[in-house]
């Protein structure tokens, strides 16, 4: 027969773990949190000279970075590549480890490319080899790749492999066969002979920041343009201004049907998607991804100790058990 003072000790040592599980698991301070989206971007032009004073250049990346800021994005997570000794392979895939490190499953990312397509993007930056394994190794669900080169399509055609286990949006100015046009300083001596306003930079980039902010972009009046609508509100203007291209210039015209093939409805942009029809990158549109509900530190205490706790606990209830049954 057990002595008091013996059967009231087994009793407190379950009460004192009783009362450390319940600790660990319903503490006020460890109360859930949650994290709303954050938007990332890496803007690479070739173009612009380098980084130094990013804003101070007339470039594509530069527009589109305006463009974006027109519809609620910060600069708060804005990296740059810009010009030819910026642009490197480790260089690149430090910004897009930067990423992988740093972003959450609810995070925006977005890489906007302005570059020529085997000067550089090939030649280069070797993208076909690396790049779309880790873009996509980004953790996150809202991943925009944009890319305006020659042959651009070529650099988005491998990420068919993986549209059914990844979620991504992805386009290319032109086609893996079909080169990209640009104006530089020179063309706009003399009468600018184009139907649309005189611009600097690669045709398609252009028209996308020009469409990104253009309410007329915006086919089912909900107060956003998506990343569909502004492809269908930028195409036909670009497909316009290539073909006046060709007009204007014969020599061009001649280059691209040697290199391409056709002159008709140039440009053929690749496009992949398999995010909401509806994806947009304006802010009011983001805001409506639901927040990501994360773990404080104390809460990541108790996911690994209260188990632990637990299975100590039953432990001890089996040994006292058994110590009464003898």
């Amino acid at each position: 027969m057990f002595s008091t003072k013996r059967s009231l000790k087994y009793p407190s040592v379950m009460f004192i773990f009783i009362i450390f599980l319940i600790t660990v698991n319903n503490v006020p301070a460890f109360s859930q949190q949650t994290k709303n989206v954050e938007k990332y971007v890496i803007l690479l032009d070739q173009f612009a000279p380098n980084s130094v004073n990013p804003d101070s250049y007339t470039c594509n990346a530069n527009e589109f970075k305006q463009a974006l800021s027109e519809v609620g994005w910060s600069d708060a997570h804005f990296s740059y590549l810009f010009g030819d000794n910026e642009i490197t392979i480790a260089n690149l895939r430090n910004k897009i480890q930067n990423l992988q490190e740093t972003v959450d499953e609810n995070d925006v990312i977005l890489l906007y490319f302005a570059a020529h397509g085997y000067g550089c993007l090939k030649d280069i930056l070797d993208l076909n080899s690396w790049f779309q394994e880790e873009f996509l190794a980004i953790p996150t669900q809202y991943k925009i790749l944009l890319i305006d080169s020659c042959h651009a399509g070529e650099f988005i055609e491998p990420l068919e492999d993986y549209i059914t286990t990844n979620q991504f949006y992805a386009m290319g100015s032109v086609a893996p066969n079909e080169l990209a046009i640009a104006f530089v300083p020179d063309d706009q001596v003399g009468e600018w002979p184009y139907s649309e306003p005189a611009f600097l930079g690669i045709i398609s980039s252009h028209f996308w920041s020009l469409s990104l902010t253009n309410s007329s972009a915006d086919t089912n009046n909900d107060n956003i343009v998506s990343m569909e609508e502004l492809y269908d509100h930028s195409l036909p203007t670009i497909k316009k201004i290539y073909g006046e291209v060709f007009e204007q210039d014969p020599e061009i015209a001649d280059i691209v049907l040697n290199t391409a093939g056709y002159l008709e409805n140039y440009p053929r942009p690749v496009v992949i998607n398999n995010l909401n029809e509806n994806f947009s990158l304006y802010n009011s549109y983001l805001q409506t991804i639901p927040p990501l509900t994360v773990l404080t530190t104390a809460q990541k205490v108790g996911v690994i100790v209260g188990p632990i706790a637990g299975v100590i606990g039953i432990t001890l209830v089996v040994i006292i058990v058994l110590k009464r049954k003898k």
